[in-house]
């Protein structure tokens, strides 16, 4: 499952913005949607994440009443967290609690760009300061170099020393500056699809079709969302457009459900 990055990227970020908290830098948003105070949403984040991890934890393991029960403490604690809603939702559609289900994928979707927002602006705020530290380091191997010059010769071989550790700290810093920005990610197709299913669970046609369109859009290889698509049109009776939907999957290397399209193939030989 993809979350709002690739998982590790994520795991950058949220390393990024757990350091930004422990280093105390002051600052306010100026970005839409950030109405809390800072220190207070990262305080959020950092409890909220290792919350939903234990849940997640659980989740994987199929531990759904336990992960459940972390994934609702995550929510209690930011209400914002897209992936424990996700995550909710998914263990909320296997006990067929349908309506509550489709609650928290929209939920998800509502919040990703909340949670993106935070992501990003992070990150601006850890490249800031990764170029205050390169500053302080030019200004201390400056002041150094400029004591080498009258230093004896025993404190010439300390005062390099002290150079060549500035100097190997500040390659780390460049490094770190010239490291890519990890592409922020819009809504990822599974949420799409996901939600298709809720809809379909509850007999909402029309819109699980438009939840499989949009997945399978942002993810022209999402094979369970070409399958789910051409089964709706199958049920529906529009049989000839179950197959384009197949052959198209088809086309782009999906493999379909070959079961599905021998029925499809049967009604239209008919």
């Amino acid at each position: 499952m993809k979350g709002i990055y690739k998982l590790a990227e994520k795991q950058i970020f949220i390393s990024l913005i757990v350091s930004i908290l422990l280093l105390g830098t002051d600052f306010s948003f100026g970005q839409k949607h950030f109405y809390m105070d800072e220190k207070k949403i990262y305080e959020k984040f950092k409890i909220a994440e290792a919350i939903f991890y234990k849940g997640k934890k659980h989740f994987l393991k199929g531990n759904y009443k336990k992960a459940e029960k972390e994934l609702k403490k995550c929510i209690e604690t930011m209400p914002e967290h897209v992936e424990a809603h996700f995550y909710l939702s998914q263990i909320l559609y296997k006990n067929e609690d349908f309506q509550k289900a489709l609650e928290h994928i929209e939920k998800a979707k509502a919040n990703f760009e909340f949670m993106t927002g935070l992501f990003a602006y992070a990150y601006e705020q850890y490249i800031s300061q990764l170029r205050e530290q390169e500053d302080i380091l030019d200004s201390k191997i400056s002041k150094l170099r400029e004591k080498l010059s009258a230093a004896s010769p025993e404190e010439k071989s300390m005062i390099e020393a002290q150079i060549d550790a500035r100097e190997t700290t500040k390659n780390v810093i460049r490094n770190r500056l010239n490291e890519p920005l990890p592409p922020l990610e819009s809504i990822p197709a599974d949420y799409f699809y996901f939600h298709g299913n809720v809809f379909f669970k509850l007999k909402k046609y029309q819109e699980a079709y438009a939840q499989y369109i949009k997945a399978i859009k942002i993810n022209p290889n999402h094979g369970n969302a070409y399958n789910n698509l051409a089964n709706l049109y199958y049920m529906t009776k529009q049989h000839q457009k179950a197959l384009d939907c197949l052959n198209k999957a088809e086309a782009n290397g999906v493999k379909t459900n070959p079961e599905l399209k021998k029925a499809i193939l049967k009604i239209l030989e008919k």
